[in-house]
């Protein structure tokens, strides 16, 4: 992050960090401990003296999933925020009622299983709620800012699968801090949305501009699982084969029953864009599959042998690269064709051509 104009406040928790339980003090972002703190995490002993907690030694994993990933520690990623939708007992009964006429390409936010037989459930992680409604994890975003979440526009389009998807505020719930989903006893925090902002160019067809803007109505509280992630230079460049991380919690194969409970991980190279855009370009040989442009706004990022990727349900989650020791928002999970396959890695926004839209709007940048 740069050019922080204002002054903002992030609520500290000092000690345990457990709300309710112990003094809070303010903790004051201003335009020079930003891009101190910013894209810090457990293993930084400048973020982790902040809490007088142990700083993490090593980033070394049981070997575990996203596409060829890994399982993440918690507080690795404090940027993290799984997207919530919530869905009225109505649309809960119409969805299960309608969804075998469904018959769409697939796309980064619900996979496609026609097999299926009974009463459509999203494969993902879902709360039920006793009046019939519920809500569920379908995209993934990044904090950039104590009131603003970085994410995909496609995320609020609605699909034939998904045919209620909107960015209406009120359908959706921010969640920070979260790593094992069936861990109740981890705090984490539940952020109501004040508005939804997706580019005003977005393209569903194109998938051009596929970002958007989430404000929060209360600042996020700071611990030492909830920091922002830094903001890239505008137009700055990745190199190719340099190495990234893409983190979600989407399936670890394309098509699987349930997403992963746990925060996964995987380390992926920088694919360049003319190699990305000619592979994707066979595409257009293959009855019902359309030619996917790879634009200058967008960039690739996999393994040319396949096996490593991002996939359903990560969607509007960061490809995050290091600087030094800290970690700036390179690109935002917006495509692919299926998940891992040799030849066609992921395709992400490129945030560095919107870091103007986004100061734009975030006017603390």
């Amino acid at each position: 992050m740069h050019g922080v104009n204002g002054i903002f406040l992030f609520l500290l928790l000092c000690g345990r960090e457990i709300l309710g339980h112990l003094p809070l003090r303010r903790y004051v972002y201003t335009r020079d401990n930003i891009p101190v703190h910013c894209g810090l995490n457990i293993y930084e002993e400048a973020w982790t003296s902040i809490f007088n907690v142990p700083t993490h030694e090593s980033s070394l994993r049981v070997s575990k999933r996203i596409v060829g990933g890994r399982a993440s520690a918690d507080g690795e990623w404090p940027w993290l925020a799984s997207l919530m939708f919530y869905q009225t007992r109505e649309q809960v009964r119409r969805q299960s009622t309608d969804w075998k006429n469904a018959d769409e390409l697939k796309n980064a936010t619900g996979p496609e299983d026609d097999e299926m037989a009974g009463p459509f459930v999203p494969p993902t992680m879902i709360y039920n709620y006793p009046d019939g409604s519920r809500k569920f994890h379908i995209c993934g975003g990044t904090l950039i800012h104590p009131l603003w979440v970085l994410t995909a526009a496609h995320c609020f389009s609605p699909t034939l699968r998904y045919p209620d998807l909107s960015p209406d505020p009120i359908l959706w719930t921010v969640r920070l801090g979260e790593h094992d989903m069936l861990n109740a006893n981890i705090e984490r925090y539940d952020m109501e949305v004040a508005e939804i902002i997706p580019h005003e160019r977005y393209n569903g067809t194109t998938v051009e501009n596929d970002i958007a803007l989430i404000r929060l109505k209360e600042v996020a509280p700071l611990s030492r699982r909830v920091n922002v992630a830094c903001l890239p230079f505008v137009e700055e460049e990745v190199g190719n084969a340099q190495t990234c991380s893409s983190v979600g919690w989407g399936h670890e194969q394309s098509a699987a029953k349930n997403i992963s409970k746990i925060l996964q991980h995987v380390d992926l190279s920088i694919i360049p864009n003319f190699e990305c855009h000619l592979n994707y370009g066979k595409l257009r040989a293959i009855p019902g599959f359309r030619d996917m442009t790879i634009l200058n706004t967008m960039l690739c990022a996999g393994h040319r042998e396949g096996g490593r990727d991002a996939c359903q349900f990560d969607s509007g989650g960061p490809l995050v690269c290091k600087y030094r020791k800290q970690w700036r928002i390179t690109g935002i999970i917006s495509f692919g064709f299926d998940c891992g396959l040799p030849g066609y890695p992921g395709v992400y926004t490129r945030v560095s051509s919107y870091v103007p839209w986004i100061e734009e709007i975030v006017h603390d940048f």
